[in-house]
């Protein structure tokens, strides 16, 4: 699990983001490219299954956390990946 992927060229909130906890943030470069092979878009949020297969994509910007709806469903969805 990571807690965020960061494209190369919007390094400023790495040290923070870092500090948030013990996820790991995958910082984009260009040997890396990973923003591009994965194939994110800004706010997303890629959800894998047990094999670290993405399942599906929720887009932050999309759906609106401050909306109850969209907040229960990625929950939903969280907690449906990780039932055993």
């Amino acid at each position: 699990m990571l807690l965020a992927v960061n494209e190369e060229g919007h390094e400023s909130g790495v040290v923070t983001m870092a500090a948030l906890g013990h996820l790991p943030l995958l910082q984009d470069t260009t040997k890396a490219d990973v923003w591009t092979s994965w194939d994110v878009t800004y706010r997303d949020v890629i959800l894998v299954d047990e094999d670290n297969v993405e399942v599906d994509v929720f887009n932050l910007t999309t759906h609106d956390l401050n909306d109850p709806v969209s907040y229960q469903a990625l929950s939903d969805h969280i907690t449906d990946l990780l039932a055993p």
